[in-house]
């Protein structure tokens, strides 16, 4: 009957099609026997899309006319009205040929479709012929009501004055989404859905495919923020939620937690969960509605004076298929025994998606007159009855399925159907898009402007707007240029804040209530120039408290990663104003120092100082390593580390004195001081050369006091080369320098020691 029709499309689009490993099989190679075993097999399990796939390839091979008919009717299971209408009128054509009648099912389910494809005049036509021959009683009383509600299509003008508009992508997939769910204000929407763009296959590979509890909130041009699943324990990995509303003071949560077999819905249980700051409270069944039957749909209303649940279920006491009950809240928080919304209300068709607000029940049927499938209607609650339910019309209903209907303050609906023009992942009508439907609205346009004092116009501003709800800002809309524009809303409260550097920012509040016709605002905003100051930074390194030269320094502005290096004694810089900036100093044989700093609270001309310290770094050198002294540097043919026969000998005494340190700081450690030479010149000039050099440290270090027994003085000549500068190879003076070198290495007393890594002493 239709009404289970309408369900199992409901069903088809929320539940995945499972596909068996007999689908991946070659179809070529598939007998027709076994490809009508698969299909019968598929449909048993509710696999409608299988099931579809292997009849049509049975019916290629063999033209059956029985599957021709479950062909047609798995096409309006999955709701591709355009095929199923093709498939009913091949049955029939079929069946008349071989028997000279139509089946009166077959001739009911043609009309329908042909109705769901706008073709009114062709669809009454053949209810009237179903009506002549039919014996079903239910489907004598609906073909009536679809008789009736198809000759008021053809009459029925479209509503102009409404917007109809797809709610977008970031709401929309190409597969299903459902019950939207809005705050009153517009601003923030539930709903559920799959956010998938194919069909999910359960092939143990599809993941989490379960649909969830979306929300996404709107920024102030209107546009729809990627929606997030709600937090809390709501969305469960192991099973679809469903329908789902949010009370309009946005406390309390209730939805559908679904069971599927195949495509079918086995089980819905209604669920709720109250709002705890941010995040909603672990989910609970509502007691006193949940039983052995599908209950869905929730929505909170009022009848009485008292606060009610209205939901859609198919329990025993039902007119049709599926009616429209509702249950009091009791004192305790829970609901009574539900009781059906009554036969003003319900039909032998199926009632579903209540939605009550201001003492009007929105509804959908496919038991009233309606131009396609399911049509939204309403009816007023008068304190005692409801009144005849009308019709919405054109624009809001169509010939698909349209359901779900929300009403926000500013009197627009938010609804789902699967009319055509819509995000689809099979025919044009298969899935369901969420719509949003408005009055022709009052256009008010924002353009703002801004000047310095002296009226110039000012380019480069920052614009930050922001729509002010229930007293706070909503997340802003930023855009940097000479001008912002905007399309603002009726009865709405905004906030403009321009900034430029070099400029004090600005706010600008104001708000649309009382525009009643199209306008346009114009804000024209001033910003004063901020008092011009200076920042600039001199910063030194200091070990100790000595001064460090030839310190590396590098200066980072955080944020854009700008960075200025330097190597001096001291550092300088100009800075910026509300800049934040990392300075690193650094040197050879030193640790780091790091320092953060801002200029945010700069109001005059300042010069910022900073120290940093550097720390020698230590190293431990083992017994017989070779530790180089550094600079060294002797004049032609001369060894003696004197002033007199030296190249900058101040350098050299400063690498000859840390060497007498560390003999000083270890008195019973014995070395060697082994001199080396380029290998430029005759290798007995080279040793003797070398010989002299080590000698004459040897000769300076006890002159300074260390007892010559402690020292053995050792020349290597050439035969020591730190690199390829061998007899006959071309190298430059640097490279050669690299081997004009004295070390010293441990030969008794301690095994390690511990000294400073500076350029006076280098672990080679």
């Amino acid at each position: 009957m239709k009404m289970h029709i309408k369900n199992i499309i409901l069903s088809a689009c929320l539940a995945a099609a499972s596909v068996t490993a007999l689908v991946a099989q070659p179809m070529r190679a598939t007998r027709p026997e076994y490809s009508l075993k698969i299909a019968e097999e598929s449909k048993a399990a509710n696999d409608y899309y299988t099931a579809l796939v292997w009849y049509e390839k049975y019916y290629e091979a063999t033209k059956d006319r029985a599957v021709a008919y479950e062909i047609a009717q798995l096409q309006l299971q999955l709701r591709d009205y355009v095929k199923a209408e093709t498939w009913f009128s091949r049955v029939m054509q079929r069946d008349k040929k071989a028997t000279g009648e139509v089946n009166p099912e077959t001739l009911f389910y043609y009309a329908q479709v042909l109705k769901m494809n706008e073709k009114y005049d062709e669809s009454i036509l053949n209810f009237e012929d179903f009506l002549r021959d039919a014996k079903d009683s239910v489907k004598l009383i609906l073909a009536k009501t679809e008789i009736e509600g198809a000759r008021m299509a053809m009459k029925m003008k479209e509503n102009t004055t409404l917007i109809v508009e797809n709610a977008g992508s970031k709401i929309n997939s190409p597969n299903n989404e459902y019950s939207p769910s809005v705050t009153p204000d517009g601003s923030t929407i539930y709903f559920t859905g799959f956010k998938s763009d194919k069909i999910i296959t359960l092939d143990g590979k599809e993941g989490d495919y379960y649909a969830k509890v979306m929300k996404s909130s709107r920024n102030p041009r209107g546009l729809w923020a990627e929606p997030e699943s709600v937090g809390g324990d709501i969305n469960r990995n192991s099973a679809n939620q469903g329908n789902v509303f949010v009370t309009t003071d946005g406390k309390v949560m209730y939805f559908t937690r679904i069971e599927l077999n195949g495509n079918e819905v086995s089980k819905s249980t209604l669920f709720y969960a109250t709002k705890q700051g941010e995040d909603w409270s672990p989910s609970k069944e509502v007691a006193g509605v949940n039983g052995n039957y599908i209950i869905k749909h929730p929505c909170v209303g009022e009848i009485y004076g008292k606060e009610v649940l209205f939901f859609s279920s198919n329990m025993e006491s039902t007119v049709g298929g599926y009616d429209i009950f509702y249950a009091n809240k009791t004192d305790d928080g829970t609901f009574g025994t539900p009781t059906n919304a009554g036969a003003t209300i319900n039909t032998v068709g199926d009632e579903e998606t209540p939605y009550y607000r201001d003492g009007k029940l929105y509804f959908s049927s496919t038991g009233h007159p309606g131009i396609g499938g399911f049509d939204v209607f309403t009816s007023n609650w008068n304190g005692s009855t409801w009144t005849k339910p009308e019709n919405m019309g054109k624009g809001i209903n169509s010939s698909a399925n349209d359901r779900y209907l929300n009403v926000d303050d500013d009197g627009s609906f938010y609804m789902v159907s699967n009319r055509p023009g819509g995000r689809s992942l099979k025919s044009k009508t298969c899935c369901e898009d969420i719509y949003i439907l408005k009055k022709e609205p009052i256009k008010i346009n924002l353009v703002a402007t801004t000047t310095s004092l002296s009226k110039k116009p000012l380019s480069g501003v920052t614009y930050r707007f922001v729509e002010i709800i229930g007293g706070k800002p909503s997340p802003p809309d930023e855009q940097t240029g000479d001008s912002y524009r905007a399309d603002l809303l009726a009865k709405k409260a905004y906030m403009i804040i321009s900034s430029k550097p070099g400029y004090y920012s600005d706010t600008t509040e104001f708000n649309t209530v009382g525009i009643t016709t199209t306008a346009a605002i114009e804000k024209k905003i001033v910003l004063k120039p901020l008092p011009i100051v200076s920042a600039s930074l001199r910063a030194t390194a200091l070990n100790g408290t000595t001064p460090l030269s030839n310190v590396n320094f590098q200066l980072i502005e955080t944020g854009s990663k700008k960075a200025d290096v330097k190597t001096v004694d001291v550092y300088s810089s100009v800075l910026g104003i509300n800049k934040i900036y990392l300075l690193v100093a650094s040197k050879q044989g030193f640790t780091s120092d790091t320092v953060n700093f801002n200029t945010n609270d700069i109001k005059e001309t300042t010069e910022i100082e900073k120290v940093l310290n550097l720390r020698p770094k230590t190293i431990i050198v083992k017994k017989n390593e070779r530790i180089k002294i550094e600079n060294l540097y002797y004049k032609l043919d001369k060894s003696a580390a004197t002033e007199e026969e030296m190249d900058n000998f101040g350098l050299a005494q400063k690498s000859l004195d840390y060497v007498f340190d560390i003999l000083t700081k270890y008195p019973d450690m014995t070395i060697e001081l082994g001199s080396h030479t380029d290998a430029q010149g005759s290798d007995k000039y080279n040793l003797e050369l070398s010989q002299k050099r080590a000698t004459g440290v040897k000769k300076y270090l006890i002159a300074k006091g260390i007892d010559a027994t402690r020292m053995a003085a050792k020349g290597y000549g050439e035969t020591r080369l730190v690199n390829q500068c061998k007899n006959g190879v071309k190298c430059t003076d640097e490279e050669h320098k690299q081997n004009r070198r004295t070390e010293f290495r441990i030969l008794s007393g301690p095994t390690t020691i511990e000294i400073t890594e500076q350029q006076s002493a280098t672990n080679n």
